[in-house]
């Protein structure tokens, strides 16, 4: 038996998310599917994270395990084969048997993309459009508000499934390219809608209908309708998992 790690990217545009459903086009149902073809044998995969519907991925993590003749390194080439277009391995190999891509995990970047413009008919399901003018500066300093140890309580979805909100960011930064602001954030870990709910809440303070102390009471006091909106699906990338 041989344990082996995927990393994997794919367009989320029309997936019900990662986590395998019932009756809903998942990610991990896709590659699970593929993979108990490929091995002729029922296998399942455990991720690194569940990204929600519409959500993408660059270098999402899997493992599973394996027993049987073919090479790890050839698994990508040949589920590849039998994987839908919208869903690509970068690599296989394999990896000590107590490695869990799940638990293992020291911590994770995403990306947010935001045009300029509220409506991109060529990229629609790949970024998120905005069609007011933003204070940059604002925004920075909403960001800065975000680094470091806090209770995200109010910065995550209201039906969240967790017992402890406190995360630690260690990267929130805003650049600038051509037509789109990029959200970069890095931390040991985040909760549902969280990324889209700190970028949100950037947002609103860029356009005037926050203040940078509504932020701050808003992690004072864990109030979900204190922080911003959460922005579309479309534009949040898993950019990368540390172990």
């Amino acid at each position: 038996m041989q344990r082996v790690k995927l990393v994997l990217e794919y367009n989320g545009s029309n997936f019900s998310g990662w986590q395998r459903q019932k009756n809903r086009r998942s990610v991990q149902g896709e590659i699970e599917n593929a993979l108990s073809q490929l091995l002729q044998t029922p296998t399942l995969i455990v991720g690194s994270s569940r990204t929600d519907a519409g959500v993408h991925a660059c270098a999402q993590v899997a493992h599973f395990d394996y027993q049987g003749g073919i090479d790890a390194k050839k698994i990508a080439v040949a589920l590849n084969a039998l994987l839908p277009e919208d869903i690509k391995v970068l690599s296989s190999t394999a990896v000590k048997e107590n490695f869990n891509a799940r638990f293992d995990v020291k911590k994770k970047t995403y990306v947010y993309y935001l045009s300029t413009s509220s409506k991109n008919a060529i990229l629609n399901s790949l970024v998120a459009g905005c069609e007011y003018r933003l204070d940059e500066e604002k925004m920075r300093a909403c960001l800065n508000m975000f680094l470091g140890k806090h209770n995200f309580k109010g910065f995550c979805a209201s039906g969240a499934q967790v017992i402890n909100f406190e995360r630690t960011i260690f990267q929130a930064s805003l650049t600038k390219k051509s037509n789109f602001y990029i959200f970069k954030f890095t931390g040991d870990g985040f909760m549902q809608h969280m990324v889209r709910i700190l970028v949100g809440t950037c947002v609103d303070v860029g356009r005037g209908k926050l203040t940078l102390n509504d932020v701050e009471q808003a992690l004072a006091s864990g109030n979900r309708a204190k922080a911003g909106k959460t922005m579309p699906a479309c534009g949040l990338y898993l950019k990368k998992i540390y172990y």
